[in-house]
């Protein structure tokens, strides 16, 4: 499994605008994917600026194909939107 941790460092005020765009745009959208083995936003408890976005495919070419449809340019950039800044970490399971 390809697994992806995207930190998400949120602009002010954002959090209710990034969960609904999240439940409603964009889990809905990758869910429907070859592939797709589950995403998950969490939301932290302490700082409530930085979120965690997990993000499992089957494999990682699986997620690139998923990355390269129209979709995915329609749907990443209102998530992106929410956000002063975002990093990605990759991971395969063991």
């Amino acid at each position: 499994m390809f697994v992806l941790h995207v930190d998400l460092k949120l602009k002010a005020d954002s959090q209710k605008a990034l969960e609904k765009t999240f439940n409603e745009v964009f889990r809905p959208a990758i869910s429907r994917q070859e592939g797709f083995g589950g995403v998950s936003l969490l939301r932290p408890q302490e700082n409530g600026q930085d979120y965690r976005l997990t993000i499992a495919f089957d494999s990682q070419p699986l997620q690139q194909k998923w990355v390269a449809t129209d979709l995915h340019q329609q749907v990443w950039p209102q998530m992106e939107s929410h956000c002063a800044q975002y990093s990605i970490n990759y991971y395969e399971t063991v």
